[in-house]
Formats: structure tokens, C-alpha cells, sequence
């Protein structure tokens, strides 16, 4: 990953440093007052969203914002993980500004972009209820937090398959489930959490590259798209997902989905999806109220209620129907993620993984 950023980097330094020149010299300032910041906003008439969470949710986001603030419509365009930092770095080279709003599911693409100078130095109201971990200085956020879980189909796995599967993410070599779950191949970051934990220095006693191919000799099927595979064990096609994340589940649990979802000890838990301002907006106004609704506490409700997905804001309380569920438990053992780690081996990570499934056809 660091290799593919570094030579969009370089491809990039003349017209950046040419950019930054331009925009020194063009500097402005922007309301903070938010009554001001709205009518200059409504002059845009616009947000574009380049997003990375599944698009239903995100597009039911946009429409409370729309609601919040008439006059402003939101373009919502859903990019995954560092695709959408290649995408936008080759519009900051060719000059062409699309985006007002990242939100990019891989935290080190987002700390190149804060480092480079490619995104917007803006401090929300409620920057303070932020926790440290949960923010990039003053220019990014991520105002809900992602967790892996298997998802399953409640009229595909019993009881006591259920306790086998919670006791650890080992449970799923159990022969019982051997062609009966989906995996994914795609390269995203809730994709990638997994992988990253198993391939841990740390844990490679306990799951390492052997683990992996005792994983894929259960013959799972594979995706290439997480979504349809979660899709295929809704239709009970397959019995449950190794592994996605409680958001979506939550989104399709809402819709009436027929499933259910665990957290094997240890659980991945980090930001994620990572949001900031473009520093190239062609509706700067119109972007910073966004961001500023975002991660507001009307913001975070809406993640809450249209995404499912647990919020950071301090001293917010999690309202999500989802906690009232008898069977319903939280993460109990937090895996903490390295992104140092992160960032040096996403791409050699996720190749194994992919060459790992290949070899088991």
C-alpha cells in the first residue's frame, strides 16, 4: 500500500507544490458561526460525498442532512478503501475537483492526505467529545467505530454451533462447517481487519499463515464483493459470513433480514472509515457544514439509526434498538489494530489471503 501511495506521491509533487502556491494566495477563511456557514453553503447548492460504507445507509445519511439543511443536496458516490485515495490523488494531478467530502476506510491513506497537505484543516464544534484515537488533529475523523463479526443465518446454525463459533475465531475449522460459510477476497478495511489480526507477530502461536490455509480448507465460497456474499447467507445459501462487521449486519437485521451475528474473542474494534474536508472543494462551504452535521450529535444519531454502527462521540449514549435484543451481546476482548503495521502490509496481507483461497480450489 505505502508503494502505491508513494508513487502517486511523486507522480503528483509538481502539480501539488504548483497547487498549494495557488491556494496560499487564494486563501479564505469560512464561518464558523453556523447560521453564516449556512447561507454561504446554500449558495453552493451542493455536497459530493465520496463514501466507502455501503451505500444504502450512506445515501439515508445524506437525506437527514438534506432535511437538517433545505437547499443542499448530497451526490453520494461510494469508493472503497484506498481506491478512493487513488481515485482522488489522480483528480488533485489532473486539476480535475470533484469531491468535497473523503471518507476513506484505511487510516493510513487518510494520514498521507493530512501529511501531504490534500485535505482541509477544519475543526468541528464538537471536536472535544472526539477521542484521541478517533481523530487526526484538526483535520479528520471518524465518528463511529468498526468491529468484525460473523454473521449468521438464524435458520441455518444451531445453538450449540453458535457457542462453538463465539469461543474463538478457531470455532469455524470445526468439520461441521466445512462449505457451509462465505469469505471475501476484496480488499477493504473491515476486509483486511481480520487478516491483519491473524497475521500478528504477536498471535502467530495461536493463527498465522497456517491458520489461514486450515481456513480456506474448509472450502468456503468465495466473494470477491463482501456485500453479496453477506447477501447469499441472508438467502441461505450459505450459513454465515467469516467475517464482516456489525454495521451492516445491523442495516440488513433492520430491513428484516433473517440473521443474527457473534463476536469470537479476540474482536478487531478501530476507526475505520475516516471523513475530512477536500482542500480542493469546489463547494468549501457547503463541505465544512456537512462535516461539521457529521459529527454533531443529530450526526452521530443518524450513523446510529440508518447504519447501525456504535458511535464515539463522548457522553452520547448507544440508542441503537439492537441493545435491546436479549440475545444481542458487545464486544467483550478488544483486538487493538496496528496501523504502522497496517499501512506496511495491507497489500502483502491481502495477496496471501487471495493466493491462500486460489491454492484451495
Amino acid at each position: 500500500m505505502y508503494g502505491l501511495r508513494k508513487s502517486l506521491k511523486v507522480s503528483a509533487l509538481l502539480a501539488g507544490s504548483l497547487m498549494a502556491t495557488i491556494a496560499v494566495a487564494t486563501a479564505q477563511t469560512y464561518p464558523t458561526d453556523e447560521a453564516k456557514l449556512y447561507e454561504a453553503a446554500k449558495k453552493e447548492g451542493k455536497v459530493v460525498w465520496y463514501e466507502s460504507a455501503p451505500l444504502e445507509p450512506m445515501q439515508a445519511i445524506a437525506l437527514a442532512f438534506e432535511k437538517k439543511y433545505p437547499g443542499i443536496k448530497v451526490e453520494v458516490l461510494r469508493i472503497v478503501g484506498i481506491q478512493q485515495y487513488q481515485r482522488f490523488m489522480q483528480e488533485v494531478q489532473a486539476k480535475q475537483h470533484n469531491v468535497d467530502i473523503l471518507h476513506i476506510s484505511d487510516q493510513p491513506s487518510m494520514v498521507t492526505l493530512v501529511e501531504d497537505g490534500h485535505v482541509a484543516e477544519w475543526k468541528v464544534p464538537d471536536h472535544d467529545r472526539y477521542p484521541e484515537a478517533y481523530r487526526i488533529k484538526d483535520y479528520s475523523y471518524a465518528n463511529y467505530s468498526t468491529d468484525n463479526a460473523i454473521i449468521y443465518n438464524v435458520n441455518k446454525v444451531t445453538p450449540e454451533e453458535i457457542k462453538i463459533l463465539e469461543s474463538g475465531w478457531e470455532g469455524v475449522l470445526d468439520p461441521r462447517f466445512k462449505g457451509r460459510f462465505a469469505v471475501t477476497s476484496m480488499k477493504c478495511g473491515a476486509c483486511y481487519a481480520g487478516i491483519h489480526m491473524f497475521l500478528d507477530p504477536k498471535l502467530k502461536d495461536k493463527y498465522g499463515v497456517e491458520f489461514l490455509k486450515k481456513v480456506a480448507a474448509q472450502k468456503p465460497a468465495i466473494y470477491s464483493e463482501v456485500l453479496v456474499g453477506l447477501d447469499r447467507v441472508i438467502a441461505g445459501e450459505h450459513d454465515f459470513t467469516y467475517w464482516t462487521w456489525e454495521g451492516i449486519a445491523i442495516t440488513k437485521w433492520q430491513q428484516g433480514a433473517p440473521i443474527r451475528w457473534l463476536h469470537p474473542k479476540p474482536t478487531p474494534l478501530f476507526g475505520n472509515s475516516w471523513q475530512a474536508v477536500s482542500k480542493y472543494a469546489p463547494h468549501p462551504n457547503a463541505a465544512r457544514l456537512f462535516q461539521n452535521w457529521s459529527m454533531s450529535e443529530e450526526g452521530e444519531m443518524a450513523i446510529q439509526k440508518l447504519y447501525g454502527s456504535a458511535t464515539v462521540m463522548k457522553g452520547l449514549k448507544d440508542q441503537r434498538a439492537i441493545t435491546k435484543e436479549a440475545w444481542y451481546k458487545p464486544v467483550s476482548d478488544e483486538y487493538n489494530v496496528d496501523f504502522k503495521r497496517w499501512d506496511q502490509n495491507y497489500h502483502k496481507d491481502m495477496d496471501t489471503w487471495i493466493k491462500i483461497l486460489k491454492e484451495s480450489r
